[in-house]
């Protein structure tokens, strides 16, 4: 089995592979240079985690999460979170698939050709294969792409990010993690990540606008030190130290999952989120061992995987498009009427995502009765 990336999905994905008896390489051409910017779980998101390995690299512990309209209106919900050491943690996983006995290279790959039902990965360093490739690259998801396949229903919706880590004395030492909505960054979010002592990180995740986003990061670093002048006096443009820029499937949906002697998973199939794309990865990699294993890598088998995915997701990322979609449909003054209206409630509190999401919606609706149920049933239906 030949798995393409080292992100989380990649290196589950690999690992679960080799642990069911699977002659594993993961490839990738950044191999142990980490550079994945998601960096906050929260209790909730860990508890899809079957390692639990991220306790050990916890930098900040968080009380829960600011949700922040337009105008500065805010609903606390707590539930506890955790900002991460990712190259620790990234570090820990990859040294784990080697220990489970996945080969790992540092080349690139740039496509791959079927031949026989098998399929042969093409390198930097050469030809490999035969067998069945996994696409773990990221959102682009070209060895997918490349293959014919459309690993995700709506890459149109991809939310591209630019998030930078920045140091001010105390300001990493809160206890909130900050989620603003609106057109401050229309279509997701602008964030505040506390990660202890003077260091946070900030960033902007935008539907609707391409790649470049920095325009829309500017507007709300700005206002983020008005917003903080209250707590810190007047505060300067914080310190700088490092900047990443990407994209995050959220609303996207995973498309065509599976093909003959291929799967998809992670950001490249639109499974968004650390805890959900390292579990969606077990499942690939599991699937795609038990495939191997059996001389049957077409399609009609790899749909096993498909199957196992959406029937453990598939309600939760579906109703995650339908919020989404529905909070971009709200203008800057809806969305602050909504937030002054869902202040004091206990919206999350306990129960699974689905029961929180219904819980969610009925309190919604029964503020904005006028929003178009028709609308958000469409979106439902992916």
């Amino acid at each position: 089995m030949l798995v393409v990336g080292s992100s989380p999905a990649g290196i589950s994905a690999a690992t679960a592979a080799a642990r069911a008896g699977a002659n594993t390489i993961l490839i990738d051409r950044d191999l142990g240079r980490f550079n994945h910017p998601a960096n906050t779980l929260f209790e909730g998101m860990a508890s899809r985690m079957n390692d639990v390995a991220y306790k050990s690299h916890i930098r900040h512990r968080l009380k829960g999460m600011r949700i922040i309209s337009p105008r500065g209106c805010s609903i606390c919900v707590d539930t506890p979170g955790y900002f991460l050491d990712r190259e620790g943690l990234d570090g820990h996983m990859l040294r784990k698939a080697r220990d489970s006995g996945v080969t790992q290279l540092r080349c690139e790959a740039v496509g791959s050709r079927l031949e026989g039902g098998l399929r042969y990965l093409n390198t930097t360093d050469g030809e490999l294969g035969p067998g069945l490739v996994i696409d773990a690259s990221g959102v682009d998801a070209t060895i997918a792409r490349g293959a014919g396949l459309s690993p995700m229903r709506h890459p149109e919706d991809i939310a591209w990010a630019f998030e930078a880590t920045v140091e001010w004395p105390g300001l990493g030492d809160e206890e909130y993690f900050e989620y603003w909505v609106g057109s401050i960054s229309p279509g997701w979010k602008a964030t505040f990540s506390p990660g202890g002592g003077d260091i946070a990180t900030l960033g902007v995740f935008v539907r609707g606008y391409g790649r470049q986003v920095q325009p829309f990061f500017r507007r709300y670093l700005r206002h983020f030190q008005k917003y903080k002048a209250e707590r810190y006096g007047e505060v300067e443009c914080p310190k700088v130290i490092s900047v990443s820029m990407g994209g995050d499937p959220i609303a996207t949906l995973p498309g065509e999952i599976a093909g003959n002697a291929m799967m998809v998973t992670g950001g490249a199939a639109g499974q968004s989120g650390l805890a959900y794309s390292m579990r969606a990865g077990e499942i690939c990699g599991s699937v795609g061992a038990k495939a191997v294993e059996s001389g049957d890598i077409s399609l009609v088998s790899l749909r096993a995987y498909e199957k196992k995915w959406w029937a453990e997701f598939g309600m939760e990322y579906r109703l995650g498009r339908a919020s989404l979609e529905m909070l971009r449909s709200m203008s800057d003054a809806e969305i602050d009427r909504l937030i002054r209206g869902l202040a004091g409630r206990n919206l999350l509190a306990g129960g699974g995502q689905l029961q929180k999401a219904i819980s969610a919606g009925l309190s919604v609706a029964s503020i904005m009765p006028g929003l178009p149920i028709g609308l958000i049933r469409r979106m439902m239906s992916g």
